[in-house]
């Protein structure tokens, strides 16, 4: 089944062995900006800070058992012109934007911390780490 990994689910598999193992095992699929945003929490929380150096090599650990799957500008404006009826505002395109890479990239279920990110975003089953 293909899982798609939004940037907490990465986030979480940075501080856990369990989970970078099931990334290992099973391959998952999320966007290139997840890298982004994984890299901002992980160099920028003041209580677990890692070093740029390291977290881009952490980053390439994690990236080697992912596929990418990228949304073009038309895509993502396609799907914009959707957001109002979604209450997609402000910060929540980010998630609503994974939504729609989960559903291009073919994914079954979303990984998540926060199942409240994903709410009547999208269809696909959430599983909440």
């Amino acid at each position: 089944m293909r899982v798609y990994w939004d940037s907490s689910a990465l986030v979480a598999a940075v501080e856990t062995p369990a989970l970078q193992l099931r990334l290992w095992r099973e391959r998952g699929v999320t966007r290139s900006h997840a890298l982004a945003e994984v890299f901002s929490t992980i160099t920028g929380n003041p209580k677990t800070r890692v070093e740029p150096e390291r977290a881009a090599e952490i980053l390439e650990y994690l990236a080697d058992s992912l596929e990418f799957v990228e949304l073009t500008p038309l895509e993502m404006l396609a799907a914009l012109k959707t957001s109002r009826k979604l209450g997609v505002r402000g910060g929540r395109v980010h998630d609503y934007f994974h939504a729609v890479a989960a559903k291009k990239g073919g994914a079954k279920k979303i990984l998540t911390l926060d199942k409240n990110n994903f709410t009547d975003l999208t269809e696909i089953t959430l599983e909440i780490i």
